[in-house]
Parts: C-alpha cells; structure tokens; sequence
C-alpha cells in the first residue's frame, strides 16, 4: 500500500481581518515555528523521516506572499528543496483578498471581498483559473518548475476546481476529505471516501478517513492526522487500510502542528510533545513495515499517472470507542499550554 505523508505548509491570518495592527504571520513563525534556537515546524518533520530514510509531500501555500513578501516565500522553498522534499501547491485564497482590500483601504476605493473568501472550489471558474494561475506563478519563480499536484485549502475542492487543475496541467489532487462533506468539500457530488477516483481528468487521492463511534466528524468520520489521531489509531487505520486492499492511503499534517501556540499570533509557543512522539512512533512502524507499505510522494504518484487506476468501495476502517476515549483524555490535558 502506498502511503503519502503529506504537510500543509501554510502561513495564518494570525487575526489580520479583526485587528488592524496585525497582519498575516511570516515563515518563521507558522512554517518553521522558531523557539530559540529550535525550529519545530517542517524541519522537525523533515529531520525525524530522514532518520527513517522518508520522504514526505509538502503543499506549500504560496499566495501569503502577496502579503508577507516573496523573500518569505523563497526561504521555505529553498529549505524544502535542498532537504530533497517533494514540494507541490496549496492556496488558501484568503491571502489574495486581503491583500487587495488592504491596497483599496490605502488607495481609498471600495472592494467587495469575495465569500465564502478561502474556499476555492466555491468560486467561479474564471476566478479559481486567475487564482490558480497567480499561485502557479509564484511557485515557478521559488522552485524554478510548475507543481504536478495541488490541495485546496480547507480541503475546498470541487468538480470544477477539478476542470480547472486540468486546464493548468496538474494531474494529481488530493483535496477530498469526507469529514468536511457537504459543506465544504466536493459539495456538488461526494465522492467515495478512501476511493481514487479520476475526477474531470484528474485523479483524486482523498485524505484517508475512518469511523469513530464518538460524536466527531461528519457522519462520525475521522480523517488521519498525527496531531489528531493517536499513535494506536493511526496503526489501526492503517493495518486496516492494508488489508482491505486499499492502494493508497493519505496522511495529513500541518506545518504549524508539533508547537502548541499561546494565542492566533504565535509570538509565544513551545513544542507539542505528544504530537512529536506520535509522529516519531508512526515513522518508526512504517519504516519497520516498509515491505506492507510503501511511503511515497504525490510527485511520485503524478509522475506516474499510468500506474493509478480507479478503486473500488470498501468497508471503512473502525476506530471503535476505547482508543478514541483514550485519546480524547490526553488531548483534553495536552490542550493546556503550560503541559
């Protein structure tokens, strides 16, 4: 089974819309997560896989460079690229937006802020090509090549999001997660969960989901997520996952989740000790069972588009209730920012 580590690199508003006096946060803060002389954002992740000779998917949003400047931007490139990481395009449209009502306040002219403003499926055709066109750009300018895959932030996608990426040449997605349905992602048509699927000529990897008998997700779905899942949940989804003969199974972290923040600015922060055990004992058992599966990137999958096929409903994995209760527990302790 191929499994797909993938991480959301990704700035924040930090409050920008609510405060004035606040704008967006730069790559040292929200991507690489800085504390003294630590950095416990994406190289933290890029050091624990190496350990185990891992490779990992970052999808790097590059439209906060509108606002924090492309030097910002450049510098998580230049990181992600010299460690010899997959890096592949993420947009939150946010940034985009409040960029432009930022120069219409200064140029004293009205603007209408698109809504809902940062989910990009939702938009016109039109606007998702103009979108998808300016962060493609940027992205040229940092890696010196077009991305071949794409996430939707907040997991926006849509079919015709799908049409779009076509349009542009990106042939991979893996933007559908079920746990967002009906609101949010693929709200025309919900695709199978755990299925790919070729989608409007591009093939969707969805975010791996399983069901939980606690009153969380939609329709009790939990997708996997290191800093969500205990490390027992995530090996049971994925023994699950194995022997079900489900072919590709997808992981999902965000640049910004092995630090627990004080507040939205991220001024203050310290490591996030469980998230980082669980992210070195998932590690460790994929390395110790690299014959079961096989870690891959979506650069890998979207080189090799012959080898994907469309798969076939199967039962979803089962949390059950004791290892979610559990979990539950020690998240409702780890919440406390001082533990």
């Amino acid at each position: 089974m191929n499994v797909y580590f993938t991480v959301d690199t990704e700035s924040s508003m930090g409050g920008a819309w609510q405060h004035p006096d606040r704008r967006p946060l730069n790559a040292s803060r929200r991507i690489f997560c800085r504390i003294g002389g630590a950095s416990f954002g994406v190289p933290l992740l890029v050091r624990i896989m190496g350990n185990f000779g891992l490779r990992g998917t970052y999808f790097v949003e590059t439209l906060a460079s509108r606002c924090l400047g492309e030097p910002d931007l450049r510098s998580v490139f230049e990181f992600l690229l010299h460690e010899g990481q997959d890096v592949q395009l993420h947009i939150h449209p946010n940034y985009r937006f409040y960029s432009d009502w930022k120069d219409a306040q200064r140029n004293g002219t009205q603007y209408a802020i698109p809504e809902p403003r940062d989910l990009i499926g939702h938009f016109s055709e039109s606007l998702q090509l103009e979108l998808l066109s300016e962060a493609i750009g940027y992205f040229e300018k940092c890696a010196g090549c077009r991305p071949t895959a794409f996430r939707a932030g907040n997991f926006a996608g849509s079919h015709s999001m799908m049409r779009c990426l076509h349009k542009l040449g990106i042939y991979v997605d893996s933007s559908f997660n079920p746990c967002f349905h009906p609101e949010v992602s693929f709200p025309e048509s919900m695709p199978s969960p755990n299925v790919v699927r070729n989608i409007q000529g591009v093939w969707e990897l969805p975010v791996t989901v399983a069901r939980t008998r606690l009153p969380e997700g939609y329709k009790g779905l939990k997708f996997a997520d290191s800093s969500a899942l205990s490390s027992p949940e995530i090996r049971t989804m994925l023994d699950s996952a194995e022997a079900s003969g489900q072919r590709h199974f997808v992981i999902v972290f965000h640049s910004f989740s092995a630090v627990k923040a004080r507040d939205a600015t991220y001024e203050e922060m310290r490591p996030n000790r469980i998230v980082i055990r669980r992210l070195e004992k998932l590690f460790e058992y994929l390395a110790a069972n690299g014959e079961r599966f096989q870690v891959q990137t979506m650069g890998h999958a979207a080189a090799n588009l012959d080898l994907l096929e469309e798969g076939s409903e199967q039962e979803l994995p089962d949390l059950g209730i004791i290892k979610p209760s559990v979990r539950k527990v020690v998240q409702l302790i780890n919440r406390a920012y001082w533990v």
